[in-house]
């Protein structure tokens, strides 16, 4: 009998699905929002159901384990990089059937049937398009919170960062601070620890909070490592480039900290305000599940951070993901007198060819014998091979070459490779961007995706 649901399930459902480079027309049987661990899980579930979802991976692809250095709690992984586990569970996903799109998510609308989902391309060039789904799991996690202090924002990309994996490597032999207590500030601390001369660790509490016990005992016996408990952090110095220090309130007294850089791991906050009037939220912003992993709305489902204000393990995200999958499947299972449904829009999205414009650079003077040659602006992209939101970054400078070919130069320079010629731009923070005018003057620098893409937009054409 599943099998006859399958068949008719997807008989109407595929024929308007075309995911070559990735092109979207509607409705979908299902629609996953997010791309980290409990998404992909759901995606494997639902590929191997033979129900081919459609993944919509949002600016961080794999999400925030990504920037996990190293995870060693994942079961059958002694070891294994962040990025690596959720690349070898996408490329796992896609084997089974699921599709990946490269957009975010702006807008959804579950008062309707199907569900309408608004998504917006990544590329700078602002483009919205409809997609309908039968069901949907949110799987849109969290981001990092900030501590609102004078200077944070100012030096913000020039030594202020949330990503030590991202980032720690520009800081060898320095001193860096971390600023929080709980298993993010542990993580962050003891990987800088290989990299950094002294890591300062600044603790609002009287202890450490991890439940990671291995790992705050590791931490506690690093010799450059020095924990300050009761500290508030109240501003970050810099010297107008670059940051210099922390000034501190410890136990009522002020006092400043000498840092070459400061890496905050303070918590984070769901991704759910786009839900606020959709789903029902408990206070603190987590979407409410009533059964299982169903929300206040049938046929939607939720898992991982979004969800959890305890856990928060890639592995719990998992189960969460698997949980939905079943789920969905039944649900849609149990519709299956009802699937017909009509088409309220169609789009149509043009296949687009993407060259390797972008010159990798490989020597000091090749940046310089590009940058004095170029007759054009030149965007310059100094990035990791490790760097999770450096992933997410260089196709759209791929897609820009492209269409400002001519018009603009684009470099990429790798910071591991050529640490000397990151250091004399005084990168700080991964990715980071440089927009160089045709006489090789620098005109601006953009740290992160978001002022990326905001960069790559204002040199679109109109």
């Amino acid at each position: 009998m599943f099998h006859f649901f399958q068949s008719f399930l997807l008989a109407i459902f595929l024929p308007i699905l075309s995911l070559g480079s990735v092109q979207v027309e509607e409705p979908q049987p299902v629609v996953i929002l997010g791309g980290g661990v409990g998404s992909l899980t759901s995606a494997l579930y639902l590929g191997r159901a033979g129900l081919h979802p459609l993944v919509i991976e949002g600016p961080v692809p794999g999400g925030l384990l990504t920037q996990s250095y190293t995870v060693q709690n994942w079961p059958g992984e002694m070891e294994i990089k962040g990025a690596a586990l959720t690349d070898k569970m996408k490329e796992q996903a896609q084997a089974n059937g699921a599709h990946f799109l490269n957009e975010e998510v702006i807008q959804v609308d579950f008062s309707t049937r199907p569900f309408a989902i608004t998504t917006r391309t990544l590329d700078g060039s602002g483009k919205e398009h409809q997609i309908y789904a039968a069901s949907c799991i949110i799987a849109m996690g969290t981001k990092p919170n900030f501590l609102g202090i004078p200077g944070e924002s100012e030096y913000w990309g020039k030594g202020v960062t949330n990503c030590a994996i991202c980032d720690g490597s520009l800081y060898k032999d320095k001193v860096v601070g971390v600023v929080g207590g709980g298993d993010a500030a542990v993580l962050e601390a003891l990987y800088l620890s290989n990299i950094a001369r002294e890591v300062y660790v600044f603790v609002r509490t009287d202890k450490l909070t991890g439940v990671e016990g291995t790992r705050v005992r590791a931490l506690l016996d690093k010799p450059n490592v020095h924990l300050q408990y009761h500290a508030v952090v109240e501003e970050v110095k810099g010297d107008g480039e670059s940051v210099v220090g922390v000034r501190l309130k410890v136990g009522g007294r002020s006092q400043e900290v000498k840092l070459d850089g400061f890496f905050l791991a303070i918590g984070s906050t769901p991704n759910s305000q786009m839900f606020q009037k959709a789903l029902t939220l408990d206070q603190k912003g987590y979407i409410v599940l009533t059964s299982d992993q169903e929300t206040s709305v049938k046929g939607v489902y939720a898992i991982g951070d979004i969800v959890d204000p305890v856990y928060k393990q890639a592995v719990s995200a998992a189960g969460d993901g698997a949980k939905a999958a079943l789920q969905v499947q039944q649900y849609l299972s149990d519709r299956q007198n009802k699937l017909v449904v009509q088409k309220t829009s169609h789009r149509e999205t043009k296949k687009v060819h993407i060259s390797k414009e972008v010159i990798e650079i490989h020597s000091t003077s090749q940046f310089h014998n590009e940058l004095a040659s170029s007759g054009v602006p030149v965007v310059v992209d100094f990035y990791a091979t490790w760097c999770g939101p450096c992933k997410k970054v260089s196709p759209l400078l791929d897609h820009s070459a492209v269409r400002l070919a001519g018009k603009v130069k684009f470099l990429k320079v790798n910071v591991d490779k050529l640490s000397d010629l990151s250091s004399s731009y005084n990168v700080k923070s991964m990715p980071t961007v440089v927009l160089f005018d045709a006489q090789g003057a620098e005109l601006e620098r953009k740290v992160g995706l978001e002022q990326i893409t905001e960069l790559l937009k204002k040199l679109q054409p109109e």
